[in-house]
């Protein structure tokens, strides 16, 4: 499955999609509006950051379900947390509750 991080913080991006990736998933991270945007077409899931909210995250979450993106919100991360585990207790429930899987067809 392809997966999509965006979050406000470049570091915290690059460990929970190196996470992801750790976790099998073909992972992307992105700091930026307009980067998440020009990517949306190319994913099967959207992980947002805790720090992604208000108008913000509104405009992004619109723009995943128009093209089809399972999108979720993790919890925030603390510095010191492990980003296997994080990824693993936090947001494979997240994505598993919202129904994508690892057999998804890929885009």
């Amino acid at each position: 499955m392809k997966v999509l991080l965006f979050g406000r913080n470049p570091a915290t991006v690059s460990r929970v999609t190196a996470a992801l990736s750790a976790a099998g998933f073909a992972a992307d991270g992105v700091a930026s509006e307009e980067a998440v945007l020009a990517r949306l077409g190319l994913v099967d899931a959207l992980v947002l950051g805790a720090g992604v909210v208000g108008e913000l995250r509104e405009r992004v979450t619109a723009a995943a379900v128009r093209h089809g993106v399972v999108w979720v919100q993790g919890p925030h991360i603390l510095p010191e947390r492990d980003g296997l585990e994080y990824v693993r207790t936090e947001i494979l429930p997240l994505l598993a509750e919202r129904g994508t899987h690892e057999g998804r067809h890929p885009r």
